[in-house]
């Protein structure tokens, strides 16, 4: 999936004053894992809310749920693990 490219905080890459397009699947993996549900309007069901397990129990069904929305999203997606306070996502 080919996309205009973000850096690590959200801004436009730019190169010799274009923007700079390539693979963009670890972007919108980045993106969906973070967001709140409802937080795009346009895809109100999409949003990992990973920000509610930091402090709470982690959700058992989070794993699947977030594969399902990246598949939305059309990014294929091998598996997703919550091991401790880490994720790991492997993408196809």
């Amino acid at each position: 999936m080919k996309d205009i490219l973000l850096d690590n905080n959200g801004n436009l890459q730019v190169s010799n004053g274009n923007l700079v397009i390539g693979d963009a699947r670890e972007q919108v993996v980045r993106q969906v894992v973070s967001a709140f549900t409802g937080e795009y309007k346009n895809a109100p069901t999409i949003g990992g809310n990973a920000g509610n397990m930091i402090a709470g129990s982690p959700d058992p069904f989070w794993a699947g749920r977030v594969k399902s929305q990246l598949r939305q999203c059309l990014v294929d997606v091998d598996s997703v693990a919550v091991n401790g306070n880490d994720i790991e996502i492997k993408l196809k």
